[in-house]
């Protein structure tokens, strides 16, 4: 619990673009909201809107943050003194800038540094909701022990704390958690409930907990777009972020009636489904930044405003979503069309300064849920094949100095594999290493498809590849 009297920042940017901080007393928060992760889009996103909340006076929420990867990160553990969020681009088509101060994070533990931690936060008697981004490969079910200390996977951490949790109220059903992943994959709610039921059913605890999870937690299908690039300054806890922001949470009453941010005004939609939604989204944006990412540093760039001011870069991004993306998704072309420009917009804001770098985390893993089903879509898609040409000649090292952030096992045996000379058969290998949900006669065309834009990049060059 906080202590009524210290004091926190309200910032405000002044014409000539320095922030002015104005002391104000920081008020006590309970803790309702459990955050897993610490990073940059989480603190320019869902921190940022549950401070505009509390401002508001619709909600009064602190936030535990709990970090889930071992990697030990020194700025973390300042995050409890707050932050600020500067949101700098364009509004309504006049250039834009407003800083934030953000101070609703009163807690963090690691997961691997300090379980007990975790666990205490738990039983935190005011604890409503779980906010989270594991990136798209974090909500899967590894077969574990979730009585580990800690257990490995994100669903299996997650159901300890709820055992420890129900454990501590007697299974009480008013202590039950909402959860709202952020993750990008399709029904992340529901995904996050399997996994979760599956610890639950398959480890040593009792069979009334299960039921409390299945009766009682409630788990949101949501979908997330806020472009947040990285820190103002390296090494910094204040996160730079476009304007533009919105979060659709699918799902019964009961979360609005427990995170009412449209009373605040903020851009939250809460839907009954949020499918048609998620697809137009992940496929033209996020398809868009995974393809840049593999692809625009082999040509130089290393920002994505850097790759769409680049004539063969930013060309490409254009095309791909012109040819390949936009004829893939329902919806009436028009629509899609502006939809599509105005996403083009945003990512060449040329005051974010997203790195790919970032946006190759996971590569494979994003490609398969954000590009990969374009290409289904449409049998043939030689634009976001050579993406994943890209993508896997890069992990290889044959594309020279380019952003390589994976999986090391998977990097590893990418690797080995690769055989310039033959590169059907490294593809064909490569895919069957990655597990992706593929039947044999697409795999067999996927790299087919890739195998031969590989030849393309090896023997003419990157630039040369995408121009001929």
């Amino acid at each position: 619990m906080e202590i009524v009297g210290t004091f926190a920042r309200h910032c405000h940017t002044w014409p000539s673009g320095r922030v002015h901080r104005e002391e104000r007393p920081r008020v006590s928060l309970p803790t309702r909201v459990l955050q897993i992760g610490a990073g940059n889009f989480l603190r320019g996103f869902a921190d940022w809107m549950i401070q505009k909340g509390n401002d508001a006076g619709v909600l009064h929420h602190g936030v535990a943050v709990m970090r889930v990867t071992p990697r030990h990160d020194p700025q973390a553990d300042r995050i409890t003194g707050g932050f600020n969020v500067v949101l700098d681009g364009t509004r309504d088509g006049v250039p834009f800038t407003e800083t934030t101060r953000v101070d609703v994070v009163r807690q963090y533990a690691s997961a691997h540094d300090d379980w007990d931690a975790c666990l205490a936060i738990a039983r935190q008697p005011d604890l409503r909701l779980v906010v989270s981004n594991t990136t798209d490969a974090g909500i899967v079910y590894l077969d574990e022990d979730p009585a580990a200390r800690p257990p490995a996977s994100f669903p299996a951490k997650m159901t300890a704390l709820l055992h420890e949790r129900w454990r501590h109220f007697d299974g009480d059903p008013g202590r039950a958690l909402s959860f709202l992943p952020c993750e990008l994959i399709e029904d992340n709610g529901q995904a996050l409930r399997a996994a979760i039921l599956r610890h639950a059913r398959h480890a040593t605890f009792a069979s009334g907990f299960e039921h409390w999870i299945a009766g009682h937690c409630r788990f949101y299908d949501t979908m997330v777009d806020r472009i947040v690039p990285g820190t103002v300054e390296p090494g910094g806890l204040d996160v730079r972020a476009e304007h533009y922001a919105s979060w659709a949470i699918a799902g019964d009453d009961a979360i609005r009636h427990e995170f009412p941010l449209d009373r605040a005004g903020l851009p939250v939609e809460f839907l009954s489904d949020v499918r048609p939604y998620r697809q137009k989204k992940v496929s033209i944006l996020n398809g868009a930044h995974t393809a840049l990412a593999a692809v625009a540093p082999a040509l130089g760039c290393r920002s994505v405003s850097e790759a769409m001011a680049h004539p063969v870069a930013g060309g490409y991004a254009r095309r791909l979503l012109t040819d390949e993306v936009l004829p893939a998704l329902p919806g009436k072309p028009a629509d899609l069309q502006r939809y599509a420009e105005a996403i083009l917009e945003r990512i060449a804001n040329p005051a974010l300064d997203h790195r790919l770098a970032d946006i190759a985390l996971n590569a494979t893993a994003k490609w398969q849920t954000r590009n990969l089903p374009v290409w289904r879509a449409t049998g043939t898609a030689p634009l976001t094949t050579f993406a994943l040409a890209a993508l896997l000649t890069g992990y290889a090292g044959a594309l020279g100095d380019v952003p390589v952030r994976d999986d090391a096992d998977v990097v590893a045996r990418i690797r080995a594999g690769f055989d310039p000379a033959d590169p059907l058969r490294w593809v064909a290998g490569t895919l069957r290493t990655l597990g992706w949900d593929l039947s044999d006669p697409e795999r067999d065309r996927l790299a087919t498809q890739t195998a031969e834009q590989v030849r393309r990049l090896l023997d003419l060059g990157p630039e040369k590849a995408l121009l001929s």
